[in-house]
């Protein structure tokens, strides 16, 4: 009898537990769950950023980005009749412009393109950085700093600057004094007479943040 109460017992916890499992799964499918969302957004834009330059003392700025609209340099008397151990100067300056803005620049100075095949090998050159357009003379370029080549020792026109100038984004102009020389030692019979043609120097700049 005992026994049989137990075997009897046994199957009512079975069946409890049974049914316990069953309204177990039950409740797990229809229980309802919470949603919810996070959204984020951007824009963006680019920044402005331009390279001009002037080559008539701080005067006049310009765009000058293609070859067929270079500006002029305006090399000071003599430059169209060079005689050996002459020197003739011209003011350059370059800008981040004509707005200010969040980028600056580094720019490198490539040498000369174009020209004929006497009188241009024969010419040298020099650069100085922080020569302002009435101090680009004889006696004041000078006080610059050296860029390309020196008056001691100038440079062939097809050497470039192997360094960099830079500019601020604040707009504040670099200035630069080029001054071109035949030297004393030119044998006449070659250069006598010839005209260079047209010489391109590119400024190419790069904006920096």
């Amino acid at each position: 009898m005992a026994n049989d109460r137990k075997a009897v017992n046994k199957r009512k916890v079975r069946a409890l537990l049974a049914g316990g499992l069953v309204l177990g799964i039950g409740a797990a499918v229809t229980l309802a769950a919470w949603t919810d969302n996070v959204f984020g957004d951007a824009q963006f834009k680019t920044g402005s950023w331009n390279l001009q330059g002037s080559f008539d003392g701080l005067t006049t700025w310009g765009e000058y980005q293609v070859d067929a609209s270079a500006g002029h340099f305006q090399f000071s008397t003599g430059f169209n009749t060079l005689a050996p151990g002459t020197t003739v100067y011209a003011p350059v300056a370059l800008r981040i412009g004509p707005t200010a803005s969040t980028f600056g620049a580094t720019v490198q100075l490539l040498g000369a393109t174009g020209g004929d095949a006497d009188l241009k090998p024969a010419l040298r050159y020099s650069v100085y950085r922080g020569v302002s357009s009435t101090a680009c003379t004889a006696a004041g370029i000078g006080a610059g700093t050296a860029w390309v080549g020196t008056t001691a020792s100038p440079v062939a026109l097809t050497a470039g600057s192997g360094s960099d100038v830079t500019l601020l984004g604040t707009g504040v102009p670099v200035e630069l004094c080029f001054a071109v020389t035949l030297p004393a030692g030119v044998d006449p019979s070659i250069v006598s007479g010839k005209d260079t043609g047209r010489l391109l120097w590119q400024f190419t700049g790069q904006s920096t943040p």
